[in-house]
């Protein structure tokens, strides 16, 4: 285990990251002008689009990952890789449909939109109480998984890690504002690019080559594809990489990213930093299945598995346990991959504190307080920096505790009993304007309860399917470990045939569905009941802002309404962005408003 360890070069390259993130927040405090919320949150609505490419790339390109896909691919094998295919589609869609709908309403939080639309105080409470719980959880999961990583190559506790991670995304976060966390974001995803193949390379040249791995990945079954229509087997191609397309719908609502395309400074700058994040975001996820896939070879070349001989207690730990093994002999390496895996986490923790203290401002604070002026308005916004780092801290420390289940599952599991509905919600809206305030309040509540019952139920329930791994990595030279996981007992035989011999009836069958499909549920159910319920109860009577409906050839509108969206300050309708419910000419507008012909 001497050989697992950091030493001392390591820690000073890690040191050094972590020194250089916490002085670009200071840096940025310092050249920059704080004393308006507008710069703290928005840098200034100026940012270039590629650092705000790159920024969206980091913040959600999280540790889960780096970590959770690299042990996917070494527990399961390669058809992970479907799912950065799926993912991308997703978003090419959503920024399809959605895009120049937002950027032009000029938006700072989603849940502007949410009231815009539906006008309903109690509905807009519900979506921002259940993003913010949403985020809080993913954000946990995130600090989760940088402590194992840590766990497994220092030594160092969990819950430390946690502690120490949380205080430093903190500290820049709430010093710089959102100019200090992208530009950070850009040195943090150089950084995890940049470790991440690293290891991939070295890996496969101390194995022999790509086609010894090739070789060896093969020969352990992690090259297969299943193509069985069973929703009950955990991965599937169709789960993978048809269902999972859903997940990024409605990613445009996601506070930070919304955030970051209201910084940038027009609708094609927008679009330049998406098409970016479109091509290098499934780049870097493939990436990290390969990495998984040269782990499996790597320890079937050594013939010493570390999660079968209890060197490590997960696959999701096998990436930063290889990398001290591999750059054992050139000190500073495995700091420079734990540093890119610690980016990985502060740019998404980052991130997602830097949009929470701005949904506090915008959606809890400012339409409950009369003028402040603009110091006290900054101390809001870095005390609610602070206060949410301090929750998502407590919260990632009870996520601890579910060290049995891959980071993966964890995440997407738990993830889907809110955001698929939510995002559902957002989708609703934008694209059917003859939905009402109660048909969408009535399908959110169905869809967030279904899925509660279903994760739940999921969750306790003693007869639902557990698909197990493929078989793992030789263990007979391994010295000095103890074998005693059943998991050395599963052969590449055994899994094949428990994916044709599982018998679960009734409520355990449907326990069992993959995970996978949670966010489709969730998804389907809210259109599906929105819009019956619409039809039946006679449409949207109170009408529609045109502002808040994404246009199709089959929605019509008066002439006059035709007038107001492209006439004056709107008849340039490529970049100029509207002014939306948080801009200054809302209130004197005379709202127009959208009647489907069909009621």
């Amino acid at each position: 285990m001497e050989s697992h360890m950091f030493g001392k070069w390591d820690y000073t390259v890690f040191g050094v990251m972590v020194a250089v993130s916490v002085s670009t927040g200071i840096y940025h405090a310092i050249v920059g002008r704080h004393g308006r919320l507008e710069e703290y949150f928005l840098a200034g609505r100026a940012m270039p689009f590629f650092p705000i490419a790159l920024s969206m790339l980091a913040s959600f390109t999280s540790i889960i990952t780096m970590l959770g896909a690299s042990g996917e691919a070494y527990r399961n094998g390669i058809m992970w890789v479907l799912n950065e295919i799926a993912h991308s589609v997703g978003k090419v869609i959503d920024m399809c449909l959605l895009l120049t709908l937002l950027k032009r309403l000029n938006l700072s939080s989603p849940f502007q939109y949410i009231e815009g639309r539906f006008k309903s105080r109690l509905l807009t409470l519900i979506v921002t109480v259940a993003s913010c719980v949403h985020n809080m959880f993913y954000m946990s999961v995130i600090l989760f998984g940088q402590g194992m990583a840590l766990q497994a190559v220092t030594g160092l506790s969990t819950v430390a890690s946690i502690l120490v991670t949380s205080a430093a995304a903190v500290l820049y976060t709430s010093i710089g504002g959102l100019k200090a966390v992208i530009w950070t974001d850009v040195l943090q995803y150089t950084l995890m690019f940049t470790g991440i193949l690293a290891v991939t390379i070295k890996g496969t040249i101390d194995v022999g080559g790509v086609q010894e791995i090739w070789s060896r990945v093969k020969s352990g079954g992690r090259l297969t594809f299943i193509y069985d229509f069973d929703p009950t087997i955990r991965h599937t191609v169709w789960t993978v990489g048809i269902a999972r397309i859903f997940n990024p719908l409605g990613i445009l609502f996601r506070p930070a990213y919304l955030q970051r395309i209201a910084a940038t400074k027009s609708l094609t700058d927008a679009r330049r930093a998406m098409m970016i994040g479109l091509l290098c975001s499934p780049l870097f996820g493939i990436l990290c299945v390969i990495s998984g896939l040269v782990a499996y070879g790597y320890y079937d070349y050594k013939r010493c598995d570390p999660v079968a001989s209890n060197q490590i207690d997960k696959s999701d730990q096998v990436l930063p346990f290889m990398t001290i093994d591999i750059f054992r002999n050139m000190p500073g390496m495995p700091g420079l991959f734990l540093a890119a895996l610690y980016s990985a986490s502060l740019s998404s923790l980052s991130s997602g504190l830097s949009a929470l203290a701005n949904i506090t401002w915008e959606d809890f604070v400012k339409p409950r307080v009369s003028a402040m002026s603009d110091f006290k308005q900054m101390a809001v916004a870095k005390i609610s920096v602070v206060a949410w780092g301090i929750a998502i801290c407590c919260v990632a420390i009870c996520v601890s505790s579910m060290k049995s289940i891959p980071l993966l599952q964890i995440y997407y599991s738990a993830n889907s009993i809110i955001a698929g509905p939510m995002f559902s919600l957002f989708y609703l809206g934008a694209m059917f304007p003859f939905v009402n305030t109660r048909s969408a309040f009535v399908a959110l509540l169905v869809g967030i309860s279904f899925l509660t019952w279903l994760v739940v139920g999921a969750s306790i329930s003693p007869g639902v399917r557990k698909t197990p791994p493929l078989p793992p990595a030789p263990t007979d030279h391994c010295p000095n470990v103890n074998l005693t996981l059943p998991y050395n007992m599963v052969t590449l035989n055994s899994t094949r045939d428990d994916l044709r011999q599982y018998t679960g009836s009734g409520l355990d069958a449907f326990y069992s569905i993959s995970y996978i499909l949670y966010h489709v549920f969730g998804f389907l159910i809210v259109q599906v009941v929105g819009v019956v319920l619409s039809l039946a109860t006679g449409g949207n009577k109170d009408g529609v802002n045109p502002l808040y409906v994404r246009k199709f050839f089959f929605w019509r509108s008066e002439p006059e309404e035709e007038h107001v969206m492209t006439s004056g300050r709107f008849a340039d309708t490529s970049d100029a962005p509207v002014e939306g419910p948080s801009g200054s000419n809302d209130e004197g507008q005379t709202e127009s408003f959208i009647t489907n012909r069909v009621f």
